[in-house]
């Protein structure tokens, strides 16, 4: 095993980059998961300042219902700012909050 390279369990492209998602192993559960970046303790923000987040991430203050008269949601998931690229059900995707948004340095009219 020793200086094997692991291979991804799948490459989610959106915002312009590609996240590899590896499978990890529970002892305690005896099973693998797909561990997703934790974009909480290292944020990555696209080229416009836009945070990436995974959709289990729990939701931050700004959240919005993502069906009009439902309670904001618990995670990002459930998040009407929160933008999938490929399909419904992406696991990542990109905070489109402006409230959420990093100043750029092309534009300094960007929210903080």
């Amino acid at each position: 095993m020793g200086g094997e390279k692991q291979q991804p369990y799948k490459v989610y492209r959106v915002g312009g980059r590609s996240f590899p998602v590896y499978l990890e192993y529970d002892e305690q559960f005896d099973e693998s998961y797909p561990a997703y970046p934790d974009f909480e303790e290292r944020p990555e923000y696209t080229g416009e300042g836009r945070p990436f987040a995974t959709a289990e991430q729990e939701s931050c203050p700004h959240c919005k219902p993502g069906v009009p008269e439902e309670p904001p949601p618990s995670d990002c998931g459930g998040c009407g700012w929160f933008y999938r690229e490929q399909t419904p059900y992406d696991p990542i995707g990109v905070c489109m909050c402006d409230a959420m948004r990093r100043k750029t340095k092309g534009n300094k009219e960007d929210a903080v």
